[in-house]
């Protein structure tokens, strides 16, 4: 599931929980609950939540989950968690392709 953000991923800037509601679309207790269920990351400075900006992207995604396929804030988790875990496949196979040979005889070699 792509996320067509404009939000830099190299920023290591924090936001506050309520920015991260405003331009999430998530609920306070949905982002509670996210926390709680380990898919959303805090950064705690004294009593106030703040978050990585990149946690933005995540809030947004859950939220497309909610809108799209009406997943209740368990179902976020559980999908953002399963969609991370096949970013990162995804990740490490094209890694290993690239330490594959050129051309079609190696590339069909390691199938067969």
């Amino acid at each position: 599931m792509p996320d067509d953000l404009t939000l830099l991923p190299d920023r290591e800037d924090v936001i506050a929980l309520d920015e991260l509601m405003a331009c999430s679309g998530l609920a306070h207790d949905e982002v509670v609950e996210l926390v709680e269920f380990g898919a959303l990351a805090i950064e705690q400075r004294g009593t106030a939540w703040t978050f990585h900006s990149r946690t933005l992207v995540l809030a947004r995604r859950a939220a497309r989950l909610r809108d799209d396929f009406g997943l209740n804030t368990p179902g976020m988790a559980v999908a953002l968690a399963y969609l991370e875990r096949i970013e990162g496949l995804e990740r490490r196979l094209r890694e290993l392709e690239a330490c594959l040979p050129k051309g079609d005889a190696g590339q069909d070699a390691w199938i067969a």
